[in-house]
């Protein structure tokens, strides 16, 4: 009887090791949401099914899909909106218009909690989405983003629909100094599928397109 209280003591002593760090991630992750108004969003599927860059500035590569890159991450993860943020969509949704908008995929996993930070891009093309950077950075567009719109419109040519950027990674509640581009070129589990600055799919892309 005595052997196996403590064989029965031993299993949940071994099972509360296990669960205490995915108890602790869910927790870290709520507190996460509360305190930056975030609440569960269903992206549209065009923009899941869209290809993305990956660094704001110069990207070098065209990754893709969305929801490909969210199937590697190995994590339980969750799309979320800012509460500001949506209302904003919905105000611009009203007035006809297709702005940008920034979603987080929130990846939980029992050795830690990650958010990706991607914007939605709904233009139609390489100009549109010039245009919106012009609108907001002015003259200094053309020097910051000349490069990046013609190399788009190389990769448009070729059947590549970019829906979304991939503008930062937060790791335990900090912004990651990394671009995220720089981040999944080193974890090696997620290749990119077009090479922006040669014009052109990568082998390993051309072969299952």
């Amino acid at each position: 009887m005595l052997k196996r209280w403590f064989l029965l003591m031993s299993m949940l002593m071994l099972l509360s090791l296990v669960m205490t760090p995915q108890v602790v991630a869910a927790e870290s992750a709520q507190a996460f949401r509360q305190k930056n108004g975030l609440q569960v969003y269903a992206p549209p599927v065009w923009f899941l099914e869209g290809y993305f860059i990956a660094r704001e500035k110069n990207p070098g590569y065209i990754f893709g899909t969305v929801q490909d890159f969210v199937k590697t991450l190995g994590a339980t993860t969750t799309w979320l909106i800012e509460d500001l943020e949506l209302k904003r969509l919905e105000v611009a949704t009203a007035e006809g218009k297709k702005p940008e908008y920034s979603l987080y995929l929130e990846a939980v996993a029992p050795e830690r909690t990650e958010y990706w930070v991607f914007v939605v891009l709904p233009h139609e093309s390489p100009q549109a989405w010039f245009d919106a950077r012009r609108a907001y950075h002015g003259r200094k567009a053309e020097g910051y983003y000349g490069k990046t719109e013609s190399e788009l419109e190389r990769a448009l040519s070729q059947g590549l629909k970019i829906k979304a950027e991939l503008r930062f990674l937060i790791e335990k509640g900090d912004l990651s100094l990394q671009s995220p581009e720089d981040v999944i070129l080193k974890r090696d589990k997620f290749q990119p599928v077009f090479d922006l600055s040669a014009g052109r799919w990568l082998r390993s892309a051309a072969k299952t397109k």
